[in-house]
């Protein structure tokens, strides 16, 4: 038996030991375009800003593949994969045949089609390489900008002002952490950022990104420019574009893989191709709060996935318990924050609970529909994340308690009354 993974982070390692775990007989190959160890992109604004090596973001032993006696094809891209012969073709012409094969590609920047947009100093940040070329060009740097008011924007932008850089944020939404965050928490947390001294502007899009070569013209010395849509130009030496991501999905393309965003997959992480499984930032599960299919891609989920997958792949039937989709815990400078489940629900049916203590930072918000606890958000104090995250995962009823749970003191100790 070959098991064979396209792949080589936290979905694909999580299968991969998991497999050798349960079959420690079967060959296991693990191909990465990448040729370096695993790594967590989690750790990558660390990196960033110089807190952490290289070395420090592995999140595996660096005998991991040896150990478990696995074959690293590194530095080779899967071009395509051929289901009926049950093959892998890889860049340099090689034909890896497999058993089971599991797609755990992750996902890539998505870059904007903004004119300008493949100029010099511009990148993205997905992965090691992009930290490595984006710490090298801000060796010579004193501005940046980085397009993107999400997660990955506004950790780039804490760890490379803690470098002593000038970084502004450009947002095309009225607000940071637009995904995640409803108006009032990421003002709280925007006033946190802001007091570090990051510069943001809010509300206006990229109209183009100007070159070198055209923005020494205007301005008589080097640096490129970013032009926002109302017209207002600002300078950097590099520009780093967080406007999402996308799934990797191409590789499974080939293999007549259906796809919508991601691959979806049943319980089981099977795709609709015999003997084919995904899982992690590429794979759509079911969301165990609202109950549809759609992308997950955060790291707990894709190691769970990795997991699943793993024990389907030796014969063993388990079914992913679901997790849900939407659950992000930050803290940039003082303030920490978390949001959870459906955090800005649409609809009358929705009850929102929330209080909220300006002079400390403090704001909590409950939404539940049908007595249920469907979504928070906490910002300044996280404490009861894991109580109202039980809740939320389980569907428990909170009818006999809904008067208490915004309480400081509601823990678990009530569920048992």
């Amino acid at each position: 038996m070959h098991h064979v993974i396209i792949g080589n982070s936290a979905a694909g390692i999580r299968a991969a030991e998991t497999l050798r775990y349960l079959d420690p007989v079967s060959d296991i190959s693990i191909i990465s375009e990448e040729d370096i160890h695993a790594y967590s992109r989690c750790l990558l604004p660390d990196f960033l800003a110089g807190s952490r090596s290289e070395r420090e973001i592995y999140f595996r032993p660096e005998d991991f593949y040896a150990r478990n006696r696995i074959q690293t094809i590194f530095g080779s891209k899967a071009e395509s994969i051929d289901p009926e012969q049950r093959r892998v073709l890889l860049d340099d012409g090689t034909r890896l045949s497999y058993d089971k094969l599991l797609i755990a590609t992750g996902a890539s920047s998505t870059l904007p089609p903004i004119p300008g947009i493949d100029s010099p100093n511009v990148f993205g940040l997905r992965h090691l390489r992009d930290a490595r070329n984006i710490l090298k060009a801000c060796a010579k740097a004193r501005r940046v900008v980085i397009i993107g008011a999400g997660f990955v924007g506004l950790e780039a932008a804490t760890a490379l002002y803690r470098q002593g850089l000038e970084v502004t944020v450009v947002e095309k939404m009225p607000q940071i952490l637009p995904q995640q965050f409803d108006t009032l928490a990421a003002d709280i947390i925007l006033q946190d950022i802001q007091a570090e001294g990051i510069r943001f502007v809010l509300g206006r899009g990229i109209k183009e990104i100007s070159p070198p070569s055209v923005w020494g013209r205007i301005f008589s010395n080097p640096g490129c420019g970013v032009v926002l849509e109302d017209g207002t130009r600002l300078k950097a030496e590099v520009i780093i574009i967080a406007a999402g991501t996308r799934p990797n999905v191409e590789v499974a393309l080939s293999a007549g893989i259906k796809i919508n965003r991601g691959i979806p997959v049943n319980d089981f992480m099977e795709t609709n191709v015999p003997h084919i499984y995904a899982a992690g930032d590429v794979a759509e599960t079911k969301d165990v709060v609202t109950g549809q299919t759609g992308l997950t891609p955060i790291w707990p989920n894709a190691s769970a996935q990795g997991r699943t997958a793993a024990y389907n792949m030796v014969g063993h039937p388990k079914a992913y318990g679901g997790m849900i989709g939407l659950q992000n815990a930050v803290e940039f400078r003082d303030v920490p924050a978390i949001a959870m489940g459906i955090s800005r629900p649409a609809g009358a049916d929705y009850q929102v609970l929330s209080s909220y203590h300006p002079e400390k930072n403090r704001y909590k918000k409950l939404v539940l529909l049908n007595d249920r606890l469907v979504g928070m958000i906490l910002v300044g104090d996280i404490h009861q994340a894991g109580i109202y995250g039980a809740l939320i995962k389980n569907k428990a009823s909170v009818s006999r308690f809904n008067d208490l749970l915004l309480r400081d003191d509601f823990s678990y100790g009530y569920l048992a009354t």
